[in-house]
């Protein structure tokens, strides 16, 4: 189990590396496998893994021309809303 967690790990954040560059930002969200892995990846069980799709995801998002995309992407909305939810629980748990 260590083994796909540290493998979604590096998946991850050489997605999130590859997103920070301007210049691959439209490549990547037209790319037909980048959005749904970056979707699974913010439900996973490791907060690194999420935290490293939800920067990629910032990263994309910076790109005005990929805006519309990333809003329409199946179940992104959805698990973005499930990340603040579990973040608003912890908060709430932790008397943050």
């Amino acid at each position: 189990m260590a083994s796909a967690e540290s493998d979604a790990l590096a998946v991850v954040t050489q997605l999130k590396e590859l997103a920070s560059d301007p210049m691959n930002r439209r490549a990547i969200v037209q790319d037909q496998g980048c959005l749904p892995g970056l979707i699974l990846f913010l439900d996973h069980s490791n907060p690194q893994v999420v935290y490293a799709a939800l920067l990629a995801i910032r990263y994309l998002a910076e790109c005005r021309a990929n805006r519309e995309k990333l809003k329409e992407e199946l179940g992104m909305m959805v698990s973005l809303q499930k990340v603040l939810d579990q973040a608003a629980g912890v908060c709430v748990r932790t008397l943050c």
